[in-house]
C-alpha cells in the first residue's frame, strides 16, 4: 500500500510537468488539447489544471472569436504569478544573469565582460547581479538557478573543471558557491547541454525526440537529445565533436592532439581566414550576413572548405551512433541556407547506409543574444519532468538528483 502511495504521487508529479511543459512550450492551450496529447482522462486533466490555477501558476482566459456564435473557448496559459527562474551564463569573455519565466522570457538581467583582470571576482559580480534581481523581484517564487557554463563541467557535483578560455581557473565548485550564499536549488549543466533543452522546448527540437546540437562558435561542441531526454554520460562530461578528429597530422588543438574539427570550423579560426580572404575585418555573423544571398569569392571558398571538414566530423557521428538529426547552433545559426544544405548533400553521400536513411541539418530557432535565459533550461527541464517538490528540498546536491532519474 505504502509503494503504491508514493508511485502514485511520483506519476502525478510527472503529469504535472508534462502539463506546464505543454503550456509553457504552445503545444497546447486548452482542457481538451492537454487530455488528448497525454493520454489522461480529462477529469483526471482538469484535476492537476484546477491546482495548478489554485497555485498561481496557470490562469484562464477566454479567446474572442470574430463573428462566431456561442460560447467563447477557455484559453489555459502559464501565469504571470507562477515561479521564475534564474540563469546564469559563464563563458570565457563574458557571463550573464537573468531572470527567465518558464517560457524563457527574460524578466531582468545583465551581463558583464570577463578578463584576467576581473576572474578572481567573478562571483562577487554574480552575486550583485542575482541581489538586484532578488531586490526588484522581492515576494516572486524563485524555482531554482540554473547555470550553464563552458569548458569541461563535472554536472554530477557542478564543478568547472577548467577552461582554456578562463584564464586559467581551475575547479570552481559552482555548486557549492551558489548554495552556500542562496537557499534555491541549483542545477549546473555544460552551456551545449542547456542549448539542447531549450532547442528540444522551445526550438528546432520541438518535434523531434533524438537529435544531436552541434555549438559552432569561439569552440566546437555538442549535446545529445535522445528519447526527448538530454543525454548524460556515466562520467557526467559532455560529448565533444569539436574535438572529433579528421586529420591526424592536421592542426594542433587545445586539447593537446591535432586535426580536431574545432581547429577547421571554429568561428574564431572561420573570422581569421574570412578577413584574410577578403580584406574586411567583420565578425563570423557580420560576413554571413553580407553574404547571405549574395555570396564572393573568398567568402564563398573558405565556407566550402569548412562545410567538406565539418561533413568529415559528422559522418563519423553519424556512423558511430546512428543519429539522423542535427542542429546547428550559437554563432553556427548564422551560416547561410544554401551552405547548411551543401553539408547535409555532402553527409548523405557519405554515410554507410545512404540507400536507406537520410540525415537532416537544421539551423537552431534559439538567438545566441538568448544564450543566459538559455541556461535556465538547467531547472525548467526538472520542472518539465516533474520534479517540483524535490526542487524544494534543500539537501539536494546534482549528483542526488542525477542518481535518482
Amino acid at each position: 500500500m505504502g509503494n503504491s502511495g508514493l508511485n502514485n504521487s511520483k506519476l502525478k508529479q510527472q503529469n504535472r510537468g508534462i502539463i506546464l511543459r505543454l503550456l509553457a512550450t504552445d503545444k497546447c492551450s486548452s482542457r481538451i488539447e492537454i487530455a488528448k496529447e497525454t493520454g489522461l482522462s480529462k477529469m483526471a486533466a482538469t484535476n492537476i489544471i484546477s491546482e495548478f490555477i489554485d497555485e498561481g501558476i496557470i490562469e484562464e482566459s477566454e479567446e474572442r472569436i470574430v463573428g462566431g456564435k456561442g460560447r467563447n473557448p477557455i484559453i489555459l496559459k502559464i501565469s504571470g504569478r507562477a515561479p521564475k527562474i534564474i540563469g546564469i551564463h559563464i563563458s570565457g569573455n563574458s557571463c550573464g544573469v537573468y531572470l527567465c519565466d518558464y517560457k524563457l522570457n527574460v524578466l531582468k538581467g545583465s551581463s558583464f565582460s570577463v578578463s584576467g583582470k576581473n576572474k578572481d571576482k567573478l562571483f562577487g559580480e554574480i552575486f550583485k547581479r542575482i541581489d538586484a534581481i532578488l531586490s526588484e523581484y522581492a515576494g516572486e517564487r524563485i524555482s531554482g538557478i540554473g547555470v550553464g557554463a563552458s569548458g569541461p563541467v563535472d554536472v554530477r557535483h557542478g564543478v568547472l573543471l577548467g577552461s582554456s578560455d578562463l584564464f586559467g581557473t581551475q575547479d570552481i565548485d559552482i555548486f557549492g558557491i551558489l548554495k552556500e550564499k542562496y537557499k534555491y536549488p541549483v542545477f549546473v549543466e555544460h552551456e551545449y547541454d542547456c542549448s539542447a533543452l531549450a532547442e528540444l522546448f522551445f526550438g528546432a527540437g520541438r518535434d523531434l525526440s533524438n537529435f544531436v546540437f552541434v555549438s559552432v562558435s569561439r569552440e566546437v561542441g555538442s549535446a545529445l537529445i535522445s528519447g526527448g531526454q538530454l543525454f548524460r554520460s556515466e562520467s557526467g562530461f559532455n560529448s565533444e565533436i569539436g574535438h572529433i578528429c579528421i586529420d591526424i597530422n592536421g592542426r594542433p588543438c587545445r586539447c593537446g592532439r591535432r586535426g580536431c574539427l574545432e581547429t577547421y570550423i571554429s568561428t574564431r579560426r572561420l573570422e581569421e581566414e574570412l578577413r584574410e580572404k577578403t580584406g574586411e575585418e567583420l565578425s563570423f555573423r557580420e560576413f554571413c550576413e553580407k553574404y547571405n544571398d549574395t555570396g564572393s569569392k573568398g567568402f564563398d571558398e573558405v565556407l566550402n572548405e569548412a562545410s567538406g571538414m565539418f561533413s568529415e566530423a559528422l559522418t563519423n557521428s553519424v556512423n558511430f551512433s546512428g543519429n539522423l538529426n542535427y542542429i546547428i547552433g550559437l554563432e553556427g545559426r548564422y551560416i547561410p541556407e544554401r551552405f547548411v544544405a551543401d553539408l547535409t548533400q555532402r553527409v548523405n553521400e557519405k554515410i554507410m547506409f545512404k540507400r536507406h536513411r537520410r540525415v537532416r541539418i537544421l539551423s537552431s530557432e534559439i538567438r545566441k543574444e538568448l544564450q543566459s535565459s538559455v541556461c535556465a533550461c538547467a531547472v525548467l527541464e526538472r520542472v518539465f519532468r516533474g520534479d517540483m517538490d524535490s526542487l524544494l528540498h534543500q539537501g539536494t546536491t546534482p549528483f542526488e538528483v542525477l542518481s535518482h532519474e
